[in-house]
């Protein structure tokens, strides 16, 4: 009996063993980032590839993960971003009667600026291979020069001056942008704001527009037309990207930022029902040179690994992948392809 008693002992003990075991393996792997090659999937690009022409996923909104359904238009934080591809942001930044500063779109969000620039700083010091844009496109308050000044005084404090762009003495913010490859800009934030120049007192922070006509020395382009934006799926994938496109043609150079977005209701379900024809439009933009030669940033809702993995593809066809780096890009791709 009592050795009855002690082999029932023992198997208890390897069946908790085994339960603590499998328990930890799964919180490991939750834990672990799933793809970790996108943390620097910009170390396979050529150091001579324009920026201006690279295909860069860009997150809409960014700042609004855990808020409510009509506000959310991503579901990762910005570390979850970064790690997913992400390498352009859409900053929407709010100051609270209580002095916070927190992203917001309509309703503020409880993602705070701080935490944001603690992300953006760590991401580049670990992945010193990568470039980030940061687009300032809507501030509330708007046009305060103090409160801008805070933005920057923050994000200069935080990433320190030399990880910021700024065009040398003697040249145009867009001559200097349009200059720039890869390999001149690896570790280093692009910083550009919706309204003048005058609007700050930091050099490095550069004019954007979003209107179908270029603001005077503006260095990236975002154009948006609402009632292209609430247009059915379809409609859009076939008709208005192809409009949107068309517009880049009255920029001289710069970041192009495509909309890739819809609006309007509840955006999770808005983008469900979009993923798959904005998905399937651009992985066929390999067999499109046309379309493909105007392609720079193209902005999405609700990003993750695999949709940033179809527009960093499209770096192979544009020639931009480092001839040593080919095999692993091709690797990641492949591993991502059923995602």
């Amino acid at each position: 009996m009592k050795k009855r008693k002690s082999v029932f002992i023992i198997l208890l003990c390897v069946l908790a063993v085994t339960a603590v075991g499998i328990f930890s393996a799964c919180e490991k792997t939750e834990q672990t980032p799933s793809v970790p090659e996108l943390s620097e999937w910009m170390a396979m690009i050529d150091d001579s590839a324009p920026i201006t022409d690279l295909a860069i996923p860009g997150s809409h909104d960014s700042g609004t993960a855990g808020m409510i359904s009509l506000c959310e238009t991503q579901d990762k934080d910005f570390a979850g971003q970064l790690a997913a591809g992400a390498r352009y942001f859409d900053v929407r930044v709010r100051q609270k009667g209580n002095g916070d500063l927190v992203f917001y779109h309509t309703l503020s969000s409880n993602n705070s600026y701080e935490t944001f620039l603690s992300d953006i700083s760590s991401f580049l010091e670990k992945n010193p291979s990568e470039f980030l844009i940061l687009d300032y496109q809507h501030r509330d308050p708007s046009g305060d020069r103090d409160y801008d000044n805070l933005l920057f005084s923050m994000l200069q404090s935080a990433l320190g001056e030399d990880a910021l762009l700024c065009a040398p003495d003697g040249m145009s913010d867009t001559d200097y942008v349009n200059s720039l490859t890869i390999g001149d800009v690896r570790g280093k934030v692009l910083v550009t704001l919706g309204d003048s120049k005058n609007v700050c007192d930091y050099s490095f922070v550069m004019v954007r527009d979003a209107d179908e006509s270029a603001r005077e020395g503006s260095v990236l382009h975002s154009p948006y037309i609402g009632d292209y934006n609430r247009s059915d799926s379809s409609e859009y994938v076939e008709k208005y990207l192809d409009e949107y496109i068309k517009l880049y043609t009255r920029y001289d150079g710069g970041i192009c930022v495509l909309q890739g977005q819809l609006t309007g209701g509840i955006l999770e379900d808005v983008e469900a029902r979009h993923n798959a024809n904005m998905s399937a439009w651009i992985r066929a933009l390999k067999d499109n040179p046309d379309l493909l030669k105007d392609i720079n940033v193209i902005m999405r809702d609700y990003l993750n690994s695999k949709k940033c993995c179809d527009i960093i593809e499209l770096n192979k066809y544009k020639g931009y992948v480092a001839p040593l780096k080919a095999n692993a890009f091709d690797a990641m791709v492949a591993k991502l392809a059923n995602y």
